[in-house]
C-alpha cells in the first residue's frame, strides 16, 4: 500500500462515532493514512455533550460498562494511550432500581450487592449467585446454547419469583430496548454483565471527553478527520472499492473504506441498486431496527433535599408487566408505559432522563414533542418531591432528533433489534461482497452500548491490518 497525498489515502472511515474512531486510532497508529468523514460538527455520535443556557447535558449515552481489569475495553482504551489523556471514574452504586416493594442496589462490590440481593429475596439467594457466575464465567459452549433463547427464557431457568425477574430485565430492557419475552439471550445477559455487574464508568468533564480523546489520538498520528461533510456516494469499479464522493463533490480515493454508519444507508444509498446484490438488499429490508428513546434534558438550581444520587442510574418500576409496558412504549402511551432511566450529573446541575420510543414520523414528533416533554417532567416530580420548583431549563432529543443528528435509521438507539430471528444474522458481517469495503458500528455488532461498538471498530481495524500484514 503506498502513502499518497493530497485526497489519496489509505483508508476512509465513515461516521465518526466510538467504533469509527476506534477503527481509526488502531489503522492510525499503524502507519496508515485514514480519514474519518463525519456529518456532524463533533466526535462521538450517541457518546456527545452539549451546552445549553449554560447547562451542560450529555446528549444519549450518560455512562458506559467493561472497564474493569481485563474487560475489552480497558484494553482498548489503554492500548489507544486514552486512559493517559483523560481520567475515567466509576460512581457507586451504578444502578438503583425502585420497584413497588422493594429499592434494588448494584454497587461495585459484587460481595455486597449478591448480600443485598439475598436479603430482599432470600428464597432466590443462591440462584442470584449462580446467575452472576453464569454470566462472568459462561464458556463458549454455553453461550452457544442461548442461540434460540430469549433473556425471558434465561432468567424463568434461574429464578421462580416474578418481581426478582422483571427487577433484573428492566435495566436490560432500558439499555436495549426489548422487553425479555423479545430480546435474545446472549444479548440481554451481555448487557446485564456488562453495564450493570461492570457499569457506571463515566469520564471526568463529561461524556464528550471520551470521544474529543480519541479524535486528537488520531490526528496525532497518521490520521484527519473531517467535520460537517457528508459522503453522497461510495464508488465502486469492478467491484473494488476506489474512494469516496462528497456532498459538495469532492472525491477521495484509498483501496479501503469502512462504513461506521447506519447499515441500511450504507447500502441502499451510498453503494446503490447496481452494487448491491438484490438478494442482499431484499435480506437487509426484512431486518427489524431497534426502538429509539424520547430524552429529557434539565437543568436545576443546584442540589436540595430529595435529589437522587449523583451519577447513579436511577431506574423505576411501577409494575412488574414488561410486555404490557412496550406494548404502551409502540404506542408512545408515555404515561402507560411507566418506566423510565434518570441520572444526576456529578456536579449536580442537570438531570438526563429517557424513555423508549418508536420512531413515528418526523410530523409526529414535532407536535407532541412540547406535550410529552411536559408529561415525562411531571411523572418524574412525582418521583422527586420539589424538582419543578427548581427546574431552571427543559428540552428534549425524540427519536426524529436522533436521527437527524447521527443518521441512524428512524433514530434506533441499539442498531438492529435483538431479537433470536436476527442476533447471529450473517448479514450482520464486518467484511461484504465488495472488495475493500469493510463495516464496524452497532448496526454489526451482537453486543451493545460502549462495548459493543469499542470491540467492533478493533475488529474491523484488525481485518484491514491482518490483510495488509501489519502488527
Amino acid at each position: 500500500m503506498s502513502q499518497a497525498s493530497g485526497n489519496n489515502y489509505d483508508v476512509i472511515i465513515i461516521g465518526a462515532g466510538i467504533s469509527g474512531l476506534v477503527c481509526g486510532c488502531y489503522l492510525a497508529k499503524a502507519g496508515l493514512k485514514v480519514v474519518i468523514i463525519e456529518q456532524h460538527d463533533k466526535p462521538g455520535g450517541y457518546f456527545t455533550s452539549f451546552t445549553r443556557k449554560g447547562f451542560h447535558f450529555d446528549a444519549a449515552a450518560h455512562s458506559f460498562g467493561n472497564f474493569r481489569a481485563g474487560g475489552h475495553v480497558r484494553k482498548i482504551f489503554t492500548e489507544l494511550g486514552v486512559t493517559d489523556a483523560i481520567h475515567i471514574s466509576r460512581f457507586d452504586p451504578s444502578d438503583v432500581i425502585i420497584a413497588p416493594d422493594f429499592k434494588m442496589t448494584f454497587s461495585n462490590d459484587a460481595k455486597a450487592t449478591l448480600n443485598h440481593l439475598g436479603e430482599l429475596f432470600p428464597k432466590e439467594k443462591n440462584n442470584v449467585a449462580a446467575f452472576f457466575d453464569f454470566l462472568t464465567s459462561a464458556t463458549q459452549t454455553e453461550i452457544v446454547k442461548l442461540r434460540d433463547k430469549t433473556f425471558g427464557s434465561l432468567l424463568h431457568s434461574f429464578f421462580s419469583d416474578e418481581k426478582l425477574i422483571s427487577a433484573f430485565a428492566l435495566p436490560v430492557f432500558g439499555n436495549g430496548g426489548l422487553p425479555p419475552s423479545l430480546m435474545h439471550a446472549f444479548s440481554g445477559s451481555k448487557i446485564f454483565s456488562e453495564f450493570i455487574l461492570d457499569g457506571g464508568y463515566y469520564p471526568d468533564g463529561g461524556i464528550q471527553k471520551l470521544p474529543n480523546a480519541l479524535d486528537q489520538i488520531i490526528r496525532q498520528n497518521t490520521g484527519t478527520v473531517l467535520y460537517r461533510r457528508l459522503v453522497k456516494k461510495i464508488v465502486v469499479d469492478h467491484n473494488r472499492v476506489r474512494g469516496i464522493e462528497l456532498d459538495n463533490n469532492e472525491t477521495l480515493s484509498a483501496p479501503y473504506i469502512v462504513s461506521a454508519c447506519d447499515m441500511t444507508q450504507t447500502f441502499t444509498t451510498l453503494l446503490g441498486d447496481n452494487v448491491v446484490d438484490k438478494q442482499f438488499t431484499a435480506s437487509l429490508q426484512n431486518l427489524i431496527p431497534s426502538i429509539s428513546t424520547f430524552i429529557l434534558y434539565i437543568g436545576i438550581d443546584g442540589p436540595f433535599e430529595g435529589l437522587p444520587q449523583p451519577g447513579t442510574n436511577m431506574w423505576y418500576l411501577p409494575h412488574y408487566d414488561l410486555d404490557n409496558m412496550y406494548n404502551a412504549v409502540l404506542q408512545c402511551d408515555f404515561a402507560g408505559a411507566g418506566m423510565y432511566m434518570l441520572r444526576v450529573s456529578p456536579d449536580q446541575r442537570t438531570i438526563l432522563a429517557f424513555v423508549g420510543a418508536p420512531f413515528k414520523t418526523d410530523r409526529f414528533w414535532k407536535q407532541t414533542k412540547k406535550t410529552s416533554a411536559e408529561a415525562f417532567l411531571q411523572r418524574i416530580s412525582g418521583f422527586i418531591p420539589n424538582l419543578k420548583k427548581h427546574t431552571v431549563y427543559v428540552d428534549a432529543a425524540t427519536p426524529s432528533t436522533l436521527q437527524r443528528y447521527t443518521l441512524n435509521y428512524e433514530g434506533a438507539a441499539f442498531g438492529w433489534a435483538k431479537i433470536p430471528s436476527q442476533t447471529f444474522d450473517p448479514v450482520l458481517s464486518k467484511t461484504t461482497s465488495v472488495q475493500g469495503l469493510y463495516l464496524t458500528g452497532h448496526w454489526t455488532s451482537i453486543a451493545f452500548g460502549m462495548p459493543g461498538t469499542c470491540y467492533s471498530g478493533y475488529d474491523t481495524a484488525k481485518r484491514i491490518l491482518r490483510k495488509e500484514q501489519r502488527p
